[in-house]
């Protein structure tokens, strides 16, 4: 089989279960935050203001004031849950599983007649039952290795190996071809671990944060430590693995993922150990630290789905992008400027609807399966939501995606697998998110989501199977206008230096206006014309150079970049002159500052 789903077995769903002697996991919410209400605006400079600004990156600042008011950029909700209310819960001899700044509240276990203890504590607002998510398990589809899925990368200027097709189907190496390839945006990433150390197409990539919402621990791969009871699963890391190397791998000649120059912070949020659903709480830690670490993208494929527990029954008429609390994180991520990208889910086309949550969100994008001919998966799941959304969004590869396969139970750090899922096809999406990101990093979530509506292959003809259609990313990456690369290519021409851009619009660009600009010592900026050496069509869209008789290395440079269209202008980096590129000394790359 090409997939398998946890099984709902053992004692704790095989019997039917007393609901007043079963623990279960519940959300306990607050009703403030001690000094500070629902409601409050944070004065700059008070001191309830620096406490909830302390929280968060510069990145994650300059994210949110492209969608909230100035006022709102830091608010009641980033300041953190006050701790007497955490210990007044302890000293009733309950442990926090999970705590929210967002939602204002902690997740414990307990029986229902402790309930009515929680209750008479005054400050707590309300108790609402922990859903639970369902982790999709992927197998090896069985697929073969074909020498022809390496055949044909030889037309492109990187060479992908077996990953060639679920990249050219989305139309991603004409990016690449072009320097855009994710570099500057920053994403996140939830599933059950990643062994990205120990793997030749990960090791190398730039994972910024990482941290183990289960075990309260700086690592997310397979690990056992005393302190984990019970451990780890020997497959624990294995799909987050795949997923990660699928968004963001690198190994030519084997594979390249969509968007692999993005920075990564990855969250380890499911228990593989247990045979049971995994609790939601993870996943809302998970999301709410790497919002706070500035992430632009966060790439998931945990599900949630009505499961026949007492003391939270969800049913299809929940999948409405308001009830679970999942969605409501991740549709409050989106308002704050995050691009939230969920798999789908596979429970397969069905009636009533299969749609399951968060993909139920309406600032979701929720990402379904096709194979390499561009048919619907037979199990990815389909819409509409309870009230009336289409869903899925759009649709990438989800039927034998080229993936790394996790050293914890290959023992091989250049062990790769095909897979399928959805559970493929979102990170492929969220690469792509991150592609139209690093050229137009001005862009809210909706307008993201937009571009790759308007530019799918169905989006004159929208539907519950297949959304508005398989994305574009070389389309929707130009959809709001001209681009620039964002990423400049040095080459050493003698004593001299060639600097390389690329600029592609679907108008006509206009070649002197395409220049460089630098600075040395702190000086003014000095421009200096750029020539059209490679070109992509007819339009002078394509790659310009300008030479320059120094080092745009050595620590007292910064340059950038500005070209026009016969409609629009831009610079790169967005923002220039107020943001330039230069070399960090200590870790000797390039930066945008």
């Amino acid at each position: 089989m090409l997939i398998f789903s946890f099984q709902l077995t053992g004692d704790l769903f095989s019997q039917k279960l007393n609901p007043e002697t079963t623990e279960y996991r519940y959300w306990i919410f607050f009703k403030d935050k001690g000094d500070y209400k629902p409601g409050d605006i944070l004065t700059p400079g008070s001191e309830g203001y620096n406490i909830a600004k302390a929280e968060l990156t510069e990145k994650a600042l300059w994210r949110r004031s492209k969608v909230l008011a100035p006022e709102m950029v830091v608010n009641y909700n980033d300041i953190p849950v006050k701790q007497e209310y955490i210990d007044a819960i302890v000293k009733l001899g309950l442990t926090p599983h999970a705590v929210s700044k967002w939602f204002n509240g902690v997740s414990i276990k307990a029986k229902k007649d402790k309930l009515d203890e929680i209750k008479k504590l005054p400050f707590v607002e309300k108790i609402e039952g922990v859903g639970f998510l369902e982790f999709v398990k992927v197998t090896p589809s069985g697929k073969a290795v074909n020498e022809l899925d390496k055949y044909y990368s030889a037309k492109t200027k990187l060479d992908y190996g077996y990953s060639y097709w679920q990249n050219e189907q989305i139309n991603v190496p004409r990016l690449h071809d072009f320097g855009v390839t994710g570099y500057g945006v920053t994403v996140g990433m939830c599933d059950d671990g990643f062994n990205w150390r120990k793997h030749e197409a990960l090791m190398t990539r730039n994972v910024k944060g990482e941290y183990d919402w289960i075990f309260k621990d700086d690592s997310v791969q397979y690990q056992t430590q005393p302190n984990q009871m019970p451990g780890d699963s020997y497959d624990q890391d294995g799909h987050g693995t795949s997923t990660m190397s699928t968004l963001g791998g690198y190994f030519p000649g084997q594979l390249i993922g969509p968007a692999f120059d993005v920075e990564f912070y990855l969250s380890k949020t499911e228990a593989g150990a247990s045979e049971t659903p995994v609790e939601e709480d993870f996943w809302l830690e998970g999301v709410e630290w790497m919002e706070s670490q500035g992430v632009e993208v966060i790439s998931s494929s945990l599900i949630y789905k009505p499961f026949d527990l007492p003391n939270n029954q969800y049913t299809y008429k929940d999948m409405n992008g308001k009830t679970t609390v999942i969605v409501r994180a991740a549709d409050l991520a989106a308002k704050l400027g995050v691009v939230v990208v969920n798999s789908m889910g596979n429970e397969y086309q069905t009636t009533p609807p299969s749609i399951v949550s968060p993909p139920d969100g309406e600032n979701v994008i929720a990402v379904g399966a096709v194979d390499s001919a561009g048919r619907i998966a037979y199990f990815s799941s389909n819409g509409p939501t309870s009230d009336g959304r289409i869903k899925p969004d759009i649709v990438a590869m989800g039927v034998d995606v080229y993936a790394a396969a996790s050293y914890s139970f290959t023992y091989d750090t250049a062990g790769y697998s095909y897979v399928s899922g959805t559970s493929f096809s979102g990170p492929l999406t969220a690469g792509v998110c991150a592609l139209i990101l690093s050229v137009h990093p001005e862009l809210t979530p909706l307008q993201v989501l937009e571009a790759l509506k308007m530019t799918a292959n169905k989006k004159d003809s929208p539907g519950n199977v297949y959304g508005w259609g398989l994305i574009n990313a070389y389309n929707a990456a130009l959809y709001y206008g001209m681009i620039i690369s964002n990423k400049p290519e040095i080459t050493e021409v003698g004593e001299n230096q060639s600097i390389s851009i690329s600029v592609l619009s679907n108008n006509s660009v206009v070649p002197e206006s395409v220049k460089m600009f630098y600075s040395m010592n702190g000086g003014e900026f000095t421009e200096r014309q750029m020539v059209l050496t490679e070109k992509s069509g007819e339009n002078n869209s394509g790659k310009y150079t300008a030479t320059v008789p120094f080092d745009v290395r050595s620590e007292n440079v910064k340059f950038y970049f500005k070209a026009s269209d016969d409609k629009d202008s831009r610079t790169a980096p967005f923002g220039a002159p107020g943001r330039f590129f230069y070399f960090d000394q200590e870790t000797k790359k390039l930066v945008i500052y």
